[in-house]
């Protein structure tokens, strides 16, 4: 049903490794994460364009965050790679659905979208970064 693209997930598993490593080139990151460099470079850049990632250049040049792991929400690595998270295509513009204003199950929808975007605000990049943040979110429940 739901799936959150590969390429976002790169980009997050990129970040996590930014984020626990101060700062790395392309190529280490592509090596330790098992990603394609190529297809790792347009995430990278991606990430800089919208503000997540600074590189630099030269011999002991890289990436790293632009700001603290802990300022960095999920929700910003979505919108970053993917834009708005949207369950239907609907929510953004009524003329793609043959219902438009008339739609029932909008509000389900709209509040489907809230969902997500609110768990994906709560949770941070440094969150993830933290070694013991899955055992801990499964002690949880969550």
């Amino acid at each position: 049903m739901f799936q959150v693209p590969a390429k976002t997930q790169y980009a997050i598993r990129a970040l996590v490794h930014l984020a626990r490593t101060g700062g790395d080139s392309a190529s280490k990151i592509a090596e330790a994460e098992m990603i394609s460099p190529k297809y790792l470079e347009g995430i990278l850049n991606q990430l800089k364009l919208s503000g997540l990632v600074v590189s630099d250049r030269g011999r002991s040049g890289g990436y790293h965050l632009a700001k603290e792991a802990s300022g960095i929400r999920m929700i910003d690595i979505v919108r970053a790679t993917e834009g708005e998270v949207r369950p239907v295509e609907c929510l953004e513009d009524r003329n793609v659905c043959s219902m438009g204003a008339m739609c029932m199950p909008r509000k389900f929808w709209l509040g489907l979208k809230d969902a997500v975007d609110s768990y994906l605000s709560s949770i941070t990049l440094g969150d993830l970064a933290e070694e013991p943040f899955i055992a801990v979110k499964a002690a949880q429940g969550e």
